[in-house]
């Protein structure tokens, strides 16, 4: 049974190790806690601590943040073996706008995340996952696990995906989970948090915001907005509308699968994924 909080050990090198004080845990996610602590400038920060299985996130994670170098994500400080320290960001998430009656907003500032993401820059982090590898699971995931009704939908997904990697195209290093609620406001504009690390096609930095704000049926599951996300984010940052369909309707399919596992249930994946579906096959 994973554990709800940290040892006090691993908590306590990380204080020694940083001069961190007044820690205060504020998430948790399957792969780490997350505290709001004090630096010895008396700024705060947020401190990662990952759990049993998970210590090549933070290095990775802390690479991938060192190379953006705060351009539309936040300032990595520093990371060990099992904890990775960041910038203290504490502003509203995108998802606030988006539920606000400005999603268009919200959707050009996250393509223009996005694009300062791929800005290309010199001597690539080492250790990123490649995509493919990353979606093995996606690939290898037990179809009985779904719903009767579904299974044609992870049938039709995994067959988007064989199209999209037989086909060669760029690639770059990705965030690999850039949404409305991994997207905060800093004083010097819209930045995304927690970094997976990932190397491959950049139109799957798009594919998780088709999914965000999480649980807003009106917004997620209406194909009028699904074309519209594919439209702006093709005209911006000049990825093939179809590329990024295929990589929005795949991320829905693997958070499924990844959510079947747990044990959880599907209704949000199963309210989106149809409707990616269809948008794509019309695409």
């Amino acid at each position: 049974m994973t554990a709800t909080t940290p040892n006090d050990t691993q908590l306590n090198k990380a204080a020694i190790r940083w001069s961190l004080t007044k820690p205060v845990l504020v998430a948790q996610t399957d792969r780490s806690w997350v505290y709001r602590v004090q630096r010895d400038d008396n700024r705060p920060a947020a401190l990662y601590l990952f759990k049993t299985g998970n210590s090549e996130d933070a290095r990775r994670a802390g690479r991938l943040l060192d190379w953006y170098r705060g351009d539309g994500a936040l300032h990595h400080y520093s990371s060990s073996e099992d904890a990775l320290l960041v910038e203290w960001a504490d502003g509203r998430k995108l998802a606030e706008p988006a539920l606000d009656g400005k999603d268009g907003q919200a959707m050009s500032a996250l393509a223009n995340l996005v694009g300062m993401l791929h800005v290309p820059r010199p001597d690539m982090p080492e250790g990123l996952v490649p995509l493919r590898e990353y979606l093995s699971d996606f690939f290898a995931a037990d179809v009985r696990l779904w719903p009767d009704t579904a299974r044609d939908l992870y049938a039709r997904s995994v067959g988007i995906a064989y199209t999209a990697f037989d086909k060669p195209h760029a690639e770059i290093p990705l965030h690999g989970n850039v949404h409305h609620d991994r997207v905060l406001l800093t004083e010097r504009g819209w930045v995304a948090r927690a970094p997976i690390g990932l190397f491959g096609d950049p139109a799957y930095d798009l594919a998780a915001s088709f999914m965000h704000p999480w649980g807003a049926v009106k917004l997620g599951s209406d194909p009028i907005r699904i074309n519209a996300m594919a439209d702006l984010f093709s005209a911006k940052l000049g990825y093939r509308r179809k590329r990024i369909l295929a990589f929005a309707a795949i991320h829905a399919a693997n958070s499924a699968c990844r959510a079947l596992e747990r044990g959880q249930a599907i209704n949000w994946q199963l309210a989106v994924l149809p409707n990616l579906l269809s948008v794509y096959d019309a695409a």
